[in-house]
């Protein structure tokens, strides 16, 4: 079975580093050129996405490897199922508000020129990517939590998230 978990992660802490990278461009040129001094709120909604993401990738990348024991056997001691599935729908819902507040915020500029509006439209477009990724991830994790609904042994619940057949018992 192909395990497609690791590469979906790589690319969210890669779309999630952009992100922040992008939007914090937005707010610094919103600070430095405008009066008011204070930015709209799309951007750093993506800042603060893209941290969340950082900060709960960890997590969800090392889970199934902390799952497996120092023989190759599932442990299941730290997995849980239901933190991975959880974790990765609420950052998928966050990614979806997220670039979806930005592209009706840019959308609502009456003009936008230059480097600021390229580097909204490249938020939006990592935004989108991002939550693509996140909902990639979220369906392998429903997918997941309900083929191993009923599974007491520990092979039958963690051996195929890390992308291995689980045995015959």
């Amino acid at each position: 079975m192909l395990n497609l978990n690791t590469p979906l992660r790589i690319i969210q802490v890669i779309l999630a580093t952009v992100a922040i990278a992008l939007n914090s461009y937005v707010i610094s040129w919103y600070i430095q050129h405008t009066r008011s001094r204070s930015t709209p709120n799309e951007p750093p909604f993506l800042i603060f996405v893209g941290s969340w993401s950082l900060l709960v990738l960890p997590y969800l990348f090392l889970n199934p490897a902390l799952s497996q024991s120092r023989h190759n056997k599932p442990s299941g001691r730290y997995f849980n199922k239901w933190a991975v599935l959880a974790l990765d729908a609420l950052t998928c819902l966050f990614w979806f508000a997220g670039w979806i507040a930005l592209a009706v915020y840019r959308h609502s500029l009456i003009i936008c020129l230059g480097h600021t509006c390229s580097a909204m439209y490249g938020g939006i477009v990592v935004g989108i990517l991002a939550w693509i990724a996140f909902l990639a991830t979220t369906i392998l994790a429903t997918l997941h939590v309900t083929r191993t609904r009923g599974g007491g042994s520990t092979e039958q619940t963690h051996g195929r998230w890390v992308g291995k057949p689980s045995a015959q018992v």
